[in-house]
């Protein structure tokens, strides 16, 4: 069972405040934009918001999961795991730009460190609970951003 929360009873409303801006960086010649947890999970306009203003990728720190004991996670992406990186294959494939969540090495992760390609796949991943670095080359020319650029706030 997965819990919900890594502290029961604590809201984000009792520790987090909400900024006014947003902020897209530059990197030799990749632009990146940043969705930090759960911004990048459950709200997709926090990526889509990167994506319509040339994001190549966006990079997305998370800590997703458990020291205390929960299930271990065996395979990427399995349908009966949390809904985490089933949202990183969303949230590139929506966007069509790579998408690279770094999780929290915790004892019990409810997902892996992965970097997904802008069709949805996942290039790479850290073993589930393992510390370690994960790095990948990327192909910006892939990174097109086809469904983000037809964001038409206009038609809501």
């Amino acid at each position: 069972m997965w819990s919900k929360s890594p502290r029961p009873g604590l809201t984000r409303d009792e520790t987090f405040v909400p900024g006014t801006d947003r902020a897209m960086f530059e990197l030799r010649g990749i632009r990146f934009g940043i969705a930090i947890c759960i911004e990048g999970c459950r709200y997709p306009e926090t990526v889509r918001w990167a994506a319509v203003r040339g994001a190549h990728v966006v990079f997305h720190p998370n800590l997703a999961g458990s020291d205390q004991a929960e299930a271990t996670l065996r395979k990427w992406g399995a349908l009966d795991s949390p809904y985490y990186e089933k949202v990183m294959v969303c949230r590139s494939a929506e966007n069509s730009i790579y998408f690279a969540s770094v999780n929290y090495a915790l004892k019990y992760p409810a997902a892996a460190t992965a970097v997904i390609a802008p069709d949805g796949t996942c290039i790479d991943h850290l073993p589930y609970g393992e510390p370690g670095l994960l790095v990948v080359d990327i192909d910006l020319q892939q990174a097109d951003r086809l469904y983000a650029d037809r964001l038409a706030p206009e038609t809501y």
